[in-house]
């Protein structure tokens, strides 16, 4: 069984660091919760619809623009025909100081710029586009540079508290738990590893990362039994020990609070 689990893994399109398109979306097309193991921007050009992410709520309209990183889930609702501008991107095209910014931040990228700072942007995908498509000198260091630019630009319009850094300890057990998740992680196993008590890791987890310790495993889990159930035949049980659960009943009740659907429809659902 590992094999095949480990043998699977899901990618961008056409195998590149990153990718660019101008999507139309129908009025009253639904994209159900799902998740990425990219980054994925995508900006509202025109029309209205309605965002789900990490289950708040935000409505879309020209302007619109929201950055999801790798333990994000969300889900999108067409209210009106709407035209998206696309960027999804690997941690190879940032540098290492804004990945780790936005791997590791508590705050969640959502904002509406003015019409100004919108024609900006729609500048710089045209230049990202022009560059993508040709072979100029140093193409490829001006693409990594602008597509830093646009997620600078999310960053800062993004509503922002004054403790956006993550200290150390919470480094190491983030890093800890995306090393482990398919073990049987507790709070307090992890307070050891990390030489705190569970109380205070508990606390600190939850005011620096914006979300609780087992709401942060459980959202490393499903994305990783969303990859098995998108990419293999394995069974939901097989799936709900793969990902670190110790009952398929368990599995199948976190599964559905957090998707709103079982891990059966959601696999009917992406045939």
């Amino acid at each position: 069984m590992s094999k095949q689990i480990d043998k699977y893994k899901s990618s961008l399109q056409y195998d590149k660091d990153y990718y660019i398109e101008k999507r139309f979306i129908k009025a009253g097309e639904y994209f159900a919760p799902h998740w990425h193991d990219y980054f994925e921007l995508e900006f509202i050009l025109d029309g209205c619809g309605e965002h789900i992410y990490n289950n708040t709520k935000y409505t879309l309209s020209r302007g619109s623009i929201y950055l999801m990183s790798f333990y994000d889930f969300h889900e999108l609702t067409a209210k009106t025909d709407m035209n998206v501008l696309k960027l999804q991107f690997n941690e190879n095209v940032l540098p290492n100081g804004l990945n780790d910014f936005l791997f590791l931040s508590r705050n969640r990228f959502c904002c509406a710029v003015d019409e100004n700072e919108t024609m900006h942007i729609i500048k710089l995908f045209d230049i990202l586009k022009r560059e993508e498509n040709g072979a100029g000198l140093f193409s490829e260091m001006l693409i990594k540079n602008l597509i830093a630019e646009i997620i600078i630009t999310v960053i800062r319009n993004s509503a922002q508290d004054e403790n956006t850094v993550v200290p150390t300890l919470l480094q190491n057990a983030v890093a800890y738990i995306h090393n482990n998740f398919r073990e049987q992680i507790t709070l307090n196993g992890l307070a050891r590893y990390c030489n705190v008590t569970p109380n205070y890791l508990g606390a600190q987890f939850s005011k620096k990362m914006g979300i609780s310790f087992s709401d942060y495993l459980n959202t490393v889990r499903l994305r990783y039994a969303c990859n098995l159930l998108d990419g293999t035949n394995l069974s939901c049980k097989e799936i709900a020990f793969a990902c670190g659960y110790n009952s398929v009943e368990h599995f199948v009740y976190t599964f559905k609070k957090k998707l709103n659907c079982t891990p059966i429809g959601y696999r009917k659902k992406s045939i």
